[in-house]
């Protein structure tokens, strides 16, 4: 049954979103309405080519690679419990604010293991139903539904207890490997887990390129990881030229009282010399 979601504008100016295909953009926000208020469904392509896209020409196969993009993207994390496969989406929690949200029939990510790699089609699968989302009016970000918003751990806990959201950052050594100064490492990654919380590892990873290529950085003026991290910079514009900054005010009137007087001095050696 599809659920009432939000998307923000956002969304569209994001560096992670831009690379995927327009389909595989639209089986991401079409999977927002799949999932239940835990963010999480049974993986099965056909099961989501369905209820998704049940009146366009796309085979399972189709989705399926869809899901195998989303995955890669670090959009949406596929896992295994007892044999059965299932699908979150990534930092749902930043994604979608639910009003007393219902929760899970299903397991979650630590109930279980992490596929690194896409599963084959099932051509079995025992579903378990899922539970409607109630209508209610929108909170004012009041009370305990509102101090779920903007605090905490970034990640989404039902009443059963279980977290919604892998734990590890799989991601972190791409940026270990990129960033172009690799000190202070334990404080790296703890800041590049809560750093997964406000943004993709996709957009992290293409903001650390960018600084690391960026002509302007001095190596000896380059921030740690973790402040780097902790300060959102992977959204910062490129460095500006340190070469062509605007000069120091004071330095600017010393050279002028420097010329002033060598223009006095020149003036007086002339009147010497005609004397």
């Amino acid at each position: 049954m599809g659920r009432i979601r939000s998307i923000k504008p956002d969304f569209f100016t994001s560096l992670t979103i831009a690379d995927l295909s327009v389909e595989q953009r639209l089986t991401f926000i079409g999977l927002w309405t799949h999932v239940d208020d835990a963010g999480r469904c049974v993986d099965d392509p056909r099961l989501i080519k369905a209820a998704l896209w049940p009146l366009d020409d796309r085979s399972s196969e189709d989705i399926e690679s869809d899901l195998r993009a989303l995955t890669e993207a670090s959009l949406i994390a596929r896992y295994t419990v007892t044999g059965r496969r299932f699908i979150v989406v990534q930092t749902w929690s930043e994604h979608q604010r639910i009003n007393r949200p219902t929760a899970s029939k299903l397991p979650g990510p630590d109930d279980g293991d992490l596929n690194l790699a896409s599963p084959e089609i099932p051509t079995v699968v025992s579903t378990q139903p899922l539970l409607s989302e109630e209508s209610v009016t929108p909170h004012r970000g009041k009370g305990r539904e509102g101090n779920r918003e903007g605090k905490g751990t970034g990640s989404t806990t039902s009443s059963t207890g279980s977290a919604v959201g892998p734990a590890t950052p799989d991601s972190f050594p791409d940026f270990w490997a990129v960033y172009p100064r690799r000190e202070a490492k334990r404080k790296a990654e703890q800041a590049y887990r809560s750093a997964l919380r406000r943004a993709s590892s996709g957009q992290i990873l293409v903001g650390a390129r960018r600084y690391r290529d960026d002509p302007n950085r001095e190596q000896s003026f380059t921030a740690l990881p973790a402040t780097w991290l902790n300060g959102d910079r992977w959204g910062d514009d490129p460095l500006p030229t340190r070469g062509g900054r605007p000069q120091d005010p004071a330095g600017d009137l010393l050279g002028a009282q420097l010329a002033s007087a060598r223009a006095r001095d020149a003036a007086a050696d002339m009147l010497r010399i005609s004397a």
